[in-house]
């Protein structure tokens, strides 16, 4: 089963969900349609479970950059890595076609945005004000909404510009703006610290 879902992963990532067939898949996964249908009913359940696993990676991700961070300002930098690679590395047709057309798959995302994704931001933000690297004042709330829309406009590019941009390029550059605009001056240091220590540490360029 779990291969079955990698290969579908693959190709509904890489040209969207409308133009990839259960014929297709099972050509290209050299597997059978009968063989298919015993593990899902059909491709609703089989998008599903993509989403689900998509759910699951980007979860790890985020778990794990939290816990390798040093700090805060550290954190959101480790979350340029896997946990965006793991969204950006997916054609925004994909995403499209899940909402238009898999509106209960759709949920699931919007169910994963509410119930991880925005409270990782709050918790970063709580973080920081503790560490003494973001600012007090900071209406964490309306900032955590600001952060969720830069990680979409890093995803979908076309909301800002009508030009190739690459994903994790913009996704870095929003990042050091956003936080730019919420340190103190202990963490402005640190941002420049682990941004000049070869981005080891932080969002490659």
């Amino acid at each position: 089963m779990s291969e079955l879902v990698t290969k579908a992963r693959d190709l509904f990532f890489s040209y969207g969900l409308k133009s990839v067939s259960m014929d297709d898949l099972a050509r290209l996964s050299g597997t059978s349609k009968k063989t298919i249908y015993q593990h899902v009913a059909d491709k609703n359940e089989l998008v599903d479970k993509v989403v689900e696993d998509l759910i699951c990676c980007h979860t790890n991700a985020v778990m794990e950059s939290e816990s390798l961070a040093k700090d805060a300002v550290h954190e959101l930098l480790l979350k340029c890595r896997a946990p965006f690679v793991t969204l950006s590395s997916i054609n925004w047709n994909f995403f499209y076609e899940l909402e238009k057309f898999f509106p209960a798959a759709w949920q699931k995302l919007i169910a994963h945005r509410k119930q991880v994704m925005l409270p990782s931001v709050l918790k970063n933000l709580e973080r920081g004000i503790e560490e003494g690297l973001y600012r007090r004042e900071l209406d964490i709330q309306f900032i955590a909404l600001i952060r969720l829309q830069q990680i979409a406009t890093a995803l979908d590019p076309r909301a800002i510009t009508q030009n190739t941009v690459d994903a994790q390029r913009l996704m870095n550059d929003l990042t050091e703006f956003y936080l730019h605009g919420i340190v103190t001056t202990k963490g402005k240091r640190l941002i420049n610290t682990y941004l000049k220590n070869n981005n080891e540490d932080g969002c490659s360029k």
